[in-house]
């Protein structure tokens, strides 16, 4: 039978909470952390009654496990199908050689039982799918992503919205990552970070290569997060995207704005409409065809009376200036072969308000 939790219902679980009794044994382990003021015996009593989901127990679901439960999380899920191979212990902590062969998610168990014994793990071992996507992440209060394909976590942010899930994300690249909350009150999602739609290259490890360091940095920025999410803290990476350069020492934080409709009438909501040009314009309108491409490009061939304002130029206060002078003049258009750079164009135009829309042509 699916289990679907309310936030109504998440609520009366961390009520629950205060009923419970911490042990010796737990106190003397967390002594540590409950005399800080943020966590106390309550909070460790929250830690202890939060169940947690690791989906992936890689190069980011590996620190962020031992983490998780050295912390005192009462109960931990573990999604994974794969083998440990060789090529892994570079970056996966929770594995050694004599473990090559096995079973991700049973090694992981076996490690985390000793580490604590309080922490009671749960394996899943398979691929999350949209056949038991509900069932399994319905268990659970908070999900972390410590994937590194898009097409599981737009699944995982889908699922979350459903069933009103935190999603802490994770991702790496070579000596970068980025970690952000999503679905927290309503808030941002992943799908306001990378469109569904968009055909991106895929920056698993295997594709781009990684450096164990920032696999386990990530990771435990994630824990960190469920942790500060669960105790309550007031500073959450929630509504913004934190990203890491390990080489340049850079850390850049980057607001990542509401793409979906929201009570307001503000036109920064706005989503552009995608037409094609040649059966949707009205022939009474007057058009300002925008054409992103490069002048190179552009030259060779173009719409008749388009203009050619490459995407590069759409950062420059002086291209808003005069798409907005455009605007007295007719409909504006937007357009590029591709989709992407339209839809990056078309931000910086919903930024200053200006009305326009995305065409699709063809050459």
């Amino acid at each position: 039978m699916k289990k679907n939790y309310t936030m109504n219902q998440k609520t009366q679980n961390l009520a629950k909470c205060t009923e419970i009794e911490l042990s010796t044994d737990e106190y003397d382990i967390y002594s540590k952390q409950i005399i800080l003021e943020q966590v106390g015996t309550e909070g460790q009593k929250k830690l202890r009654c939060t169940k947690v989901l690791v989906i992936g127990a890689g190069g980011l679901g590996c620190p962020t496990i031992i983490y998780l439960a050295v912390s005192g999380i009462g109960h931990i899920g573990i999604v994974d199908q794969d083998k440990i191979e060789k090529s892994n212990l570079n970056r996966q902590i929770l594995y050694n050689k004599h473990d090559i062969g096995k079973e991700k998610v049973l090694s992981a168990k076996d490690k985390l039982n000793h580490i604590n014994e309080n922490c009671k793990i749960i394996t899943h071992k398979c691929k999350l799918n949209k056949k038991n996507n509900i069932e399994i992440i319905s268990h659970y209060d908070i999900i972390v992503d410590a994937t590194d394909n898009f097409q599981t976590r737009h699944l995982i942010d889908q699922t979350c919205r459903k069933l009103h899930k935190i999603y802490i994300y994770g991702a790496v690249k070579e000596f970068e990552g980025q970690i952000a909350v999503f679905n927290y009150k309503n808030g941002i999602r992943y799908k306001d970070l990378h469109e569904k739609k968009l055909k991106i290259i895929q920056n698993n490890c295997n594709a781009r290569g990684v450096m164990g360091v920032t696999t386990g940095y990530i990771g435990t920025l994630q824990a960190i997060e469920v942790v500060k999410t669960i105790l309550g803290t007031s500073k959450k990476c929630k509504n913004f995207i934190i990203s890491y350069n390990l080489i340049e020492i850079m850390v850049k934080k980057k607001l990542i704005h509401l793409k979906r409709s929201t009570t307001t009438n503000n036109y920064k909501t706005y989503q552009p409409i995608l037409l094609n040009v040649d059966s949707s314009c009205n022939k009474n309108k007057i058009y300002i065809i925008i054409d992103l491409r490069n002048s190179k490009d552009f030259d060779l061939k173009h719409k008749k009376k388009s203009i050619n304002i490459p995407i590069l130029k759409f950062k420059l206060t002086q291209t808003i200036s005069l798409i907005n002078k455009f605007k007295t003049i007719g409909e504006i258009l937007i357009h590029c072969n591709k989709k992407d750079r339209s839809i990056i164009a078309s931000k910086f135009l919903i930024k200053y308000s200006l009305k326009h829309q995305i065409k699709q042509y063809t050459y």
